[in-house]
C-alpha cells in the first residue's frame, strides 16, 4: 500500500512539474487599439497554442497583463505573429501563416469527438488591398475559384492552377500564396505587410 501511494505521489508531481513546464516566456510585444507598442515577454505553452487565439499573457518585470481580441491590433513573439480579425461577428486572434497581398491565417478551436476535446485547425484568407470585411475559409475543393478570383492580376499563376486537376492540401495553398505575394512585390502591386 505505501508503494502504491508513493508511486502515486511520485506520478502526481511528475504530472504538475511536467504541466507547469509547458509555459515558457518569449520576448515580444502587443500593439494596442491605440497603436502604441508594448514590449516585455509573452506567455507561450510549447505542446498546445491553443490559448494564444483568445488571450495573450504579456510580462514586463513582475507585472502581468492579459489582453484579448478587443484589446489589441497585433501581438507576437520570435517569428510569430497574431493578428486580430472578426470571425462570425467575433473577435478573435489568428495566427498569421503568410503575409503580404495576401494574407494566409490559421485559426485553432476545441471540438468534441465522443466524450474527447480535440483541437482542429482551419485556414482563412484575406486580401489586405480589398474591404476590410471578414477572412475568407480557405477549402482545397474552392481554392481555383479563390485564386481565380483574389490573384487575378496574376494570369499564368491563375492558369497553372486552374490547369491543376487536383484538390490542394493546405501546404500547396500555402505555397501559392506566398509564390503570388513574393510576384506582387516583384511587381510593385500594392502589397502590405500583414496589418490593415
Amino acid at each position: 500500500m505505501k508503494k502504491q501511494l508513493l508511486f502515486l505521489l511520485l506520478f502526481v508531481f511528475g504530472a504538475f512539474s511536467a504541466v507547469k513546464a509547458e509555459y515558457v516566456w518569449k520576448p515580444g510585444y502587443v500593439i494596442l487599439n491605440s497603436g502604441d507598442t508594448v514590449k516585455g515577454d509573452v506567455k507561450y505553452n510549447t505542446k498546445k497554442e491553443l490559448q494564444l487565439f483568445s488571450k495573450v499573457t504579456l510580462k514586463q518585470g513582475e507585472t502581468m497583463k492579459n489582453y484579448k481580441p478587443d484589446q489589441i491590433k497585433e501581438y507576437g513573439y520570435e517569428d510569430v505573429k497574431f493578428l486580430t480579425r472578426t470571425m462570425d461577428k467575433e473577435l478573435v486572434f489568428l495566427k498569421l501563416v503568410s503575409a503580404g497581398k495576401i494574407n494566409l491565417f490559421e485559426w485553432q478551436f476545441e471540438v468534441y469527438h465522443g466524450d474527447e476535446i480535440q483541437v482542429e485547425k482551419d485556414y482563412y484568407i484575406e486580401n489586405t488591398a480589398g474591404s476590410a470585411k471578414e477572412p475568407e475559409k480557405l477549402k482545397g475543393n474552392k481554392f481555383k475559384k479563390t485564386v481565380a478570383e483574389m490573384m487575378a492580376d496574376h494570369t499564368e499563376l491563375v492558369s497553372r492552377v486552374e490547369a491543376d486537376n487536383k484538390k490542394y492540401e493546405i501546404a500547396e495553398m500555402q505555397s501559392v500564396i506566398e509564390e503570388y505575394n513574393e510576384w506582387a512585390v516583384q511587381n510593385n502591386s500594392s502589397s502590405a505587410n500583414g496589418t490593415r
